[in-house]
């Protein structure tokens, strides 16, 4: 980091030029935001299965939640895992209270290929609350950018529109636009040293887990 130190009147000019450029990024994004509203959308036909608590099984239609407007993230985290990614995890942490998104008509869902079971006993270590289901046998994963064809898992968010009995895949964002929404990260570019990320980016981040991510 090389920063210059000079007086208040030519710091304040400074900053008054980064705000008109700040000002004009945020309108990009406010126009992308528009576009991407407006992108065509793709009618799901496949009828994908999700494991849920008390053996239960759920449709895509059920992750609505009474909704008609679904984000899904997919976790990695593999069928012979015992635990998930531990970049995942940090993008966990950033997963808000699903009630914010209920009122804007809107709900989340997170998805992995691991059984229901290993799943839920990691989200209850964890203390998470968000919903979290298994797609073990689905193709789900595979067509919606969770898992590759090699078999290996990647971090994905995906949006889902319903409207006249039909749901419609709306958007998708691969890992690097998915940290867009990690909030951590867009207080630290507020900082002077910034995200300060190592090789292993968002993984990096490893708080008191007791060994869970591990």
């Amino acid at each position: 980091m090389s920063r210059n130190i000079v007086s208040r009147p030519a710091f304040e000019a400074a900053l008054s030029a980064l705000a008109e450029k700040e000002k004009a990024a945020q309108a990009t994004l406010e126009k992308l935001a528009a576009e991407r509203r407006e992108l065509p959308m793709v009618k799901i036909n496949k009828d994908y299965k999700f494991h849920g608590p008390n053996g239960s099984v759920l449709s895509l239609d059920d992750l609505f939640r009474g909704k008609d407007q679904l984000i899904v993230y997919h976790f990695m985290f593999p069928p012979k895992s015992e635990v998930g990614c531990s970049g995942c995890a940090f993008v966990g942490e950033h997963i808000p209270d699903i009630r914010h998104l209920e009122s804007r008509n809107a709900t989340m869902a997170v998805i992995s290929r691991a059984p229901f079971e290993k799943i839920a006993a990691w989200k209850e270590k964890l203390g998470w609350k968000f919903p979290w289901y298994s797609g073990e046998g689905s193709e789900f994963s595979f067509d919606f950018g969770g898992a590759s064809e090699d078999g290996g898992d990647q971090a994905n968010l995906t949006v889902f529109y319903r409207t006249d009995g039909e749901i419609y895949q709306t958007y998708s964002v691969f890992p690097g636009g998915v940290l867009t929404f990690l909030g951590t990260y867009q207080l630290l570019d507020f900082t002077p040293l910034g995200r300060q990320d190592g090789p292993d980016g968002p993984a990096g981040f490893k708080l008191n887990y007791d060994g869970l991510l591990s």
